[in-house]
């Protein structure tokens, strides 16, 4: 779970599970009891948008649940560099 701040004195918190562990729809039928990261008939309990840090794009958190960095949108977040991997090397 990430608890982002919205305003200086409020903060949501979004489950990175599933898009449904978010949604305040009643008997929806696109829960399959599994992970689910796209849905159409998805109803955040609140409306939230927030501004990149990055271009400056206003987005929605709730949309963004797979992200690393929840104040970068998605195409910020998938565009960002990883850094270099780390060689393990075993010596016997």
């Amino acid at each position: 779970m990430v608890q982002l701040q919205v305003s200086e004195h409020r903060a949501i918190n979004i489950r990175r599970r599933s898009l449904c562990d978010n949604c305040s729809k009643k008997n929806c039928s696109s829960f399959n009891q599994g992970r689910v990261i796209e849905c159409n008939q998805f109803k955040p309990p609140f409306v939230v948008f927030m501004k990149c840090r990055e271009c400056g794009t206003i987005y929605d958190p709730y949309q963004n649940i797979r992200s690393l960095d929840y104040e970068l949108c998605s195409e910020c977040n998938h565009a960002k560099k990883d850094p270099a991997p780390i060689a393990l090397v075993c010596c016997l």
